[in-house]
């Protein structure tokens, strides 16, 4: 008889669990899964000589999620590299007093760009400021908020290494404010405002401070490399502006590093962006970040639809010829071509033009990147 009546009443079906959710843990606890991977296929030509390659640029996991109301975690590493990189590792309170606290390894906050995940940004490679002058990820305590038109945020870091553990007694203060005039329609249009300081201590026994970069394409040299200057200390400043009007948006950024220490040099860099949806798609953009996040296409590649087209170039300038060891500035411009088939899942075509001096370089680059 309750055979019968299973067979009448049909499958039965298990709740739907949350997307990337691995499974639910008792009470306000959840554990979710995640990651990405990102290939890519260079072939250069110029006077670099660089060798045509593949590489996995990012292979991460990571795992995220709560453990009690206000209480959020992530722990991601990296092993491109055919080791573990930490990359993200920390623990998040919410609503404490007037905003969030952030203990952990993560992002420092400075530079548009450099806060921007590298699912979201709109080139194969960040801009030649953003890679050498800006800092990435280091362990700290880092405060912050964001509303409709203000984000703020401060902390004190240490540097660290891949591992997380710091090998010296370097540390910094961060801050920054991003102000937005307007921002109407979640970010479809949006004018982006802000300005970042960091007070970085150099630990004297370590060994300086270096600024050294590629042409903005992962797989080649290094054609710029101040080598270790012995400093006291570095003082950080970036300006940032973004745009967004429906499928166009366009980038601004600045920084200035001042080096107290041998010779006290001064290295700069700026780059300019715009890209268009050539299928009238924007790009995402959170508040309380203020960072530009996730393409979302008005309908999927391979399912009745075309995905979404983007195009889009940049052209980047890093001036470290304060620096003994470096005689020309590098500039780089690039265009790119970008396919997202789904918001999970995009394919970008770069042509690089980077010049040092009489040192020229053409590089295409293709990137097949997706996450979940």
């Amino acid at each position: 008889m309750i055979l019968t009546l299973l067979l009448l009443q049909g499958p039965v079906l298990a709740p739907a669990e949350p997307e990337h959710s691995l499974f639910p843990l008792q009470g306000e606890k959840t554990i979710q899964v995640g990651g990405r991977l990102m290939l890519d296929f260079g072939f250069p030509s110029g006077d670099s000589d660089f060798a045509a390659g593949t590489e996995v640029r990012r292979g991460r996991f990571r795992m995220f999620g709560d453990l009690a109301t206000n209480v959020a975690y992530k722990l991601e590493y990296d092993w491109a590299s055919g080791e573990a990189v930490l990359k993200d590792g920390y623990l998040k309170l919410s609503d404490l007093g007037p905003g969030n606290l952030t203990v952990g390894h993560q992002f420092e906050p400075i530079g548009l760009e450099t806060q921007t995940s590298s699912l979201y940004i709109t080139f194969l490679e960040r801009s030649s400021l953003s890679e050498v002058l800006t800092p990435g990820r280091n362990t700290g305590i880092q405060y912050s908020d964001g509303t409709e038109h203000l984000t703020w945020s401060g902390g004190w870091f240490r540097e660290t290494d891949g591992s997380g553990a710091s090998p010296d007694e370097s540390s910094a203060f961060t801050g920054r404010v991003v102000y937005r005039p307007w921002f109407q329609d979640g970010g479809k249009s949006l004018l982006h405002l802000g300005a970042a300081v960091s007070v970085r201590d150099v630990d004297q026994d370590g060994m300086g401070v270096r600024y050294r970069q590629r042409p903005e394409y992962h797989l080649g040299d290094r054609l710029v490399n101040t080598d270790f200057i012995m400093a006291d200390g570095v003082t950080l400043a970036v300006f940032e502006a973004g745009w967004q009007e429906g499928p166009m948006h366009a980038q601004l950024e600045y920084a200035q590093a001042e080096v107290d220490g041998a010779g006290d040099p001064g290295f700069s860099g700026w780059s300019a962006q715009f890209g268009y949806f050539l299928t009238g798609e924007s790009r995402g953009y959170k508040t309380s970040s203020a960072t530009w996040q996730r393409v979302k296409p008005m309908s999927n590649a391979l399912d009745g639809g075309m995905g979404a087209w983007e195009v889009a170039a940049r052209i980047s300038n890093l001036d470290l010829t304060e620096s003994a060891n470096v005689a020309d500035e590098m500039e780089t411009m690039s265009v790119a071509l970008n396919w997202y088939l789904n918001p999970y899942t995009r394919m970008m075509l770069n042509y690089i033009m980077s010049e040092v001096g009489a040192v020229e370089d053409d590089i295409i680059a293709l990137r097949f990147s997706f996450d979940w």
